[in-house]
């Protein structure tokens, strides 16, 4: 039987199945089910929660006394507002990433959090992908030293994924946005002790025989004070799927070279020669369940998550640049840039 504090899940669309199925697995108390389209809902409690409640009023979920913890999963447009509610209301929340579409927004957010002496974080799982979290883990152990670059590059069919979605199979910045983030947060995080970033500059295309007609490649090149990190992406690529990175440090290197969403070794190099590191579970097993069981490790222990939304905002930072940069086509500080960009008309 579940145990722990009551989740309500607000959104029962694409992403929500590897949601629940984590949830599922771990053993979490889901307890009700929201979406506006209420056959959503009945049909992700059917398949994952056959005993948990549905309902397609957002009011009814805030205003359950017994729910603790509200996981909005909904897109972006419109999720502030159900934050809000959710925080003024008295519930902890776990946002879906990307987290908002205004850094002014976000930090609103954070402090009304604050305020309600409630708990806020992200739904960034790709901290817990097991490759990165291995990653994340040597540079904030120092088995690096001093971090002085970061590159990734991934090449997968994203636009075989969504070709027949019509939220995501026109939204011009696809995969700098909805998908790059968690490489920008990412990149945050592992640089987080290199000074201030400085300059980022970006460039995407459509390629011409991808399956959606929004730019899928993409290169990103972001400067700091103290180091460089470089991101490929190349997202209708209907061969070879693969990912990789590579950080440097004074004292080590870490290399990965496996699948899209991550392999089965990390190597540590370093004086003492190479270190196998096995990579256990995959991404969609630990990323889901992480962010939401450090969400209920902080509650229980009375702290804040690792995943606490102020966190989030540098790699949108980040991604907002890389976001202007290929609008204008010019590097951009990304200490200049508060809030995402739409697109113009030709563009979208």
């Amino acid at each position: 039987m579940a145990v722990g504090p009551a989740i309500a899940l607000i959104g029962c669309g694409g992403i929500s199945a590897a949601q629940l199925e984590a949830y599922r697995a771990a053993d979490l108390n889901l307890t009700l089910l929201c979406d506006r389209t209420l056959a959503k809902a009945r049909g992700r409690r059917d398949e994952y929660y056959p005993h948990a409640a549905i309902t397609d009023s957002v009011g009814e979920v805030l205003g359950d006394p017994s729910i603790e913890i509200v996981d909005i999963a909904t897109h972006v447009t419109g999720r502030t507002a159900l934050v809000e509610r959710a925080l003024s209301a008295g519930k902890h929340v776990l946002s879906q990433k990307p987290f908002v579409l205004d850094l002014e927004e976000g930090e609103r957010l954070i402090a009304l959090a604050d305020q309600e002496d409630r708990l806020l974080a992200v739904n960034h799982n790709g901290r817990w992908a097991p490759h990165f979290a291995i990653a994340l883990d040597a540079v904030r152990g120092r088995q690096l030293g001093d971090v002085y670059s970061a590159d990734f590059a991934v090449y997968w069919p994203h636009d075989q994924l969504f070709e027949h979605d019509p939220h995501f199979s026109r939204m011009t910045d696809l995969v700098l946005y909805d998908f790059g983030i968690h490489w920008f947060d990412l990149v945050a995080q592992l640089l987080e002790g290199s000074g201030s970033p400085l300059r980022v500059f970006a460039v995407a295309s459509v390629r011409p025989d991808a399956r959606i007609p929004v730019p899928t490649n993409a290169i990103v090149v972001i400067e700091y004070e103290r180091a460089t990190a470089s991101i490929i992406f190349r997202a209708s690529s209907p061969r070879a799927e693969s990912g990789r990175f590579r950080i440097e440090g004074s004292s080590g290197t870490l290399v990965h070279d496996g699948e899209s969403l991550g392999g089965a070794l990390v190597e540590l190099h370093n004086e003492a020669g190479r270190t196998d590191i096995a990579v256990e579970g995959d991404w969609w097993s630990r990323g889901m369940i992480g962010t939401m069981q450090e969400l209920i490790d902080a509650i229980g222990e009375g702290r804040q998550p690792s995943n606490r939304a102020s966190t989030a905002l540098p790699g949108l930072s980040l991604c907002f640049a890389a976001i202007e940069s290929v609008r204008t086509g010019l590097p951009v500080d990304p200490r200049s840039v508060r809030r995402y960009t739409q697109p113009g008309p030709s563009q979208g």
